[in-house]
């Protein structure tokens, strides 16, 4: 069977996922029916979508593999799908394409301005959160993922298997872990996890409860996350803002970490950088 035709199942596994989590009084739908399953029927949600059952069906059962972007809006507002849940619907709808792209190597240019940014922490990531590069603030802060051997240089297993990870993030260490597994379930996109992410997926489904609870939840986040409280050893609590640039071509995103400017928090901060333990 080729890709053009092949059964959507990742579309519809998210779709009646979405279904069963929607309270039918919330979307205004009162039936006198006595409800075998949660959430809402099949034909309650086209009914809300403006399309018809059978074509509803085909969609949730994989026999359409695609969707108009018009069909995609009504059934997410019918679904009343927060934002990141819209854009990830739409991205398991899209034309099945040939596999991901081959890593792009890092461009001398990315790493000079991630070198130019310190005093703020900058690190590359690829779309399944692998570390491709740091700067010295970077480092300080987090890790020498460089260090580390390269099947262990990414973000998630980090979060998930180190104790400092835990220390760096305080009370908010879950939910920043959430929201990244997120990030990872959005990029994989209709292709699902494949290569080094489906290695990382299966790692960590095997040893984290909270991995394993998120992904199954099949939990999205579009990574706008714009502030994080963050424990340095000789700074203290630090607040930084969060600004994400997307590397033109290369399927690369650059995360940069910066204080408020003239903030007691950059004060801190900039101090602990020009001294470090």
């Amino acid at each position: 069977m080729t890709d053009a035709v092949r059964p959507n199942a990742a579309l519809g596994d998210f779709l009646r996922s979405r279904r069963a989590l929607l309270d039918p009084a919330v979307a205004g739908v009162v039936s006198a029916r006595r409800r075998q399953v949660r959430g809402l029927r099949r034909e309650e949600l086209a009914e809300l979508a403006g399309m018809s059952v059978d074509y509803y069906t085909r969609l949730e059962q994989g026999r359409h593999t695609t969707a108009s972007p018009s069909v995609l809006d009504a059934i997410a507002r019918a679904l009343r799908l927060p934002a990141a849940d819209h854009a990830y619907l739409r991205r398991l709808a899209e034309p099945a394409s040939s596999p991901p792209p081959t890593p792009s190597p890092v461009r001398p240019e990315t790493r000079h301005l991630m070198a130019a940014l310190d005093p703020a922490p900058a690190v590359l990531l690829n779309r399944g959160l692998d570390v491709l590069g740091t700067n010295r603030a970077f480092r300080l802060l987090y890790a020498d993922f460089g260090e580390m051997p390269a099947s262990e240089r990414n973000l998630i297993r980090w979060m998930l298997t180190e104790p400092a990870a835990r220390r760096l993030h305080g009370d908010d260490w879950s939910v920043i872990t959430a929201d990244m597994i997120g990030i990872l379930r959005l990029n994989a996109g209709r292709t699902g996890p494949v290569g080094t992410i489906r290695r990382l997926v299966d790692d960590m489904s095997a040893t984290s409860d909270l991995f394993r609870r998120v992904w199954d939840d099949q939990r999205v986040s579009l990574g706008d996350r714009r502030r994080k409280r963050l424990r340095h050893p000789q700074a203290g609590t630090v607040e930084f803002g969060v600004a994400t640039l997307l590397v033109r071509d290369a399927n690369q995103v650059l995360m940069v970490l910066t204080p408020d400017p003239g903030s007691d928090h950059e004060h801190a901060w900039r101090a602990a950088m020009a001294h470090p333990m």
